[in-house]
């Protein structure tokens, strides 16, 4: 998976993020929410991976991720997973042809995965119980979400980016 052992630290940061992240999620306690709804962390984390790791270790991530996002959420079982495993994929390899590593880039692809995961859960949710109308949706859950998940975007991107760089020096020295 990484090519020298001092990258294991990388592997052990992700580790330690993706826990991160998983608890601020999950846990009401911490008081991360906005009007009720939590920022989808996971997503966001699964994105950074894509931009600074490869296609095959960041679908690998995403599919964790997701399965990690599915325990919070009452969403079909496995879209998450699945979203977030080719968002992955995808993504790492349109950065290594197309894009470039900018804060901008990951940010409108976050917020559009984000909106992307919340449509798609207010599909499943009207299909099988016949939720709220999507007004109300959007007002109460959707634009919530998609607002406070850009607002966790610039700190995990910053601390991925960081990390990243040491790393990538390190691996220059030797």
């Amino acid at each position: 998976m990484f090519s020298r052992p001092k990258s294991y630290w990388k592997f052990i940061l992700y580790v330690v993020l993706t826990l991160v992240c998983f608890v601020l999620q999950s846990v009401p306690a911490f008081g991360v929410r906005f009007l009720g709804c939590a920022p989808s962390l996971l997503l966001l984390l699964a994105v950074g991976i894509a931009f600074f790791e490869t296609p095959a270790f960041s679908a690998w991530f995403g599919l964790i991720a997701g399965l990690l996002s599915q325990l919070t959420t009452a969403s079909l079982v496995g879209t998450d997973a699945i979203l977030f495993m080719f968002a992955g994929y995808i993504l790492a390899i349109l950065v290594e042809l197309i894009f470039q590593r900018k804060f901008i880039v990951y940010l409108f692809t976050a917020l559009g995965l984000t909106l992307l995961q919340q449509l798609l859960d207010y599909l499943y949710h009207l299909l099988l119980w016949d939720g709220l109308s999507f007004g109300s949706a959007l007002v109460h859950q959707i634009l919530p979400t998609f607002f406070f998940t850009g607002l966790f975007a610039f700190p995990l991107y910053w601390i991925l980016w960081h990390y990243d760089c040491k790393f990538r020096a390190k691996e220059e020295l030797e």
